[in-house]
């Protein structure tokens, strides 16, 4: 058994998925915490050969404060200093044993498959529309779906258009997802938002 054995489980499924990015919630020391979960997609590097995937941890009362690090099954892979200071873990000559521990709690709290975005709470959505908007180079102020684009031929909308599109317009993208090459857009503006029946009318006539 290893420390972080649910995050092999977890990638495995995000990849058999088409999933960039998953969540999960975590508490410790009476602190909850937002946990992302990501593969290693460009732009998303991977520095440490061992890592599995990359994990964003942001406190659940200000997600601003954040620490990303890379994980593999055994551990976390980052400078144990900040590690401590974050999640508040005192000093201790049996620090490795400490970090032993943590990793098992945490081990706890991580999903073997993707949750259903529906079970995903206001935080939690927050959070993963920061993430995959800055991924795909976009405005995470764009919340709205308006319609969709339809790239040229041999180009397809990107990972993170798609999960955008699954966790907040999922019936939509159950109906158009299925072609590659439409990209879905997104404003700024609430008003600019069109249901699914109008958006479906418009691609239909691409």
């Amino acid at each position: 058994m290893t420390n972080l054995q649910n995050l092999a489980a977890l990638k495995d499924d995000m990849k058999e998925k088409n999933w960039t990015i998953a969540s999960f919630t975590f508490s410790y020391k009476k602190k909850q915490y937002v946990v992302l979960v990501k593969r290693f997609i460009d732009p998303i590097k991977r520095h440490n050969e061992y890592a599995l995937v990359q994990l964003e941890f942001m406190r659940y009362d200000d997600i601003e404060q954040n620490l990303i690090l890379e994980a593999n099954s055994n551990s976390l892979l980052g400078d144990l200093k900040t590690i401590r200071e974050y999640f508040g873990i005192k000093y201790s000559v049996n620090l490795h044993n400490l970090m032993v521990e943590f990793s098992r709690e945490l081990n706890k709290f991580i999903p073997t498959n993707v949750p259903d975005p529906k079970t995903y709470d206001e935080t939690q959505l927050e959070g993963l529309n920061i993430s995959i908007s800055n991924s795909d180079s976009e405005d995470p102020a764009k919340r709205y779906c308006y319609g969709t684009m339809l790239n040229p031929e041999g180009k397809f909308r990107s990972p993170f258009n798609a999960d955008k599109t699954k966790i907040f317009r999922a019936t939509l993208f159950d109906k158009l997802g299925v072609e590659p090459r439409l990209s879905f857009c997104y404003s700024r503006n609430p008003s600019d938002e069109k249901t699914d029946a109008e958006i479906i009318a418009n691609t239909n006539r691409l």
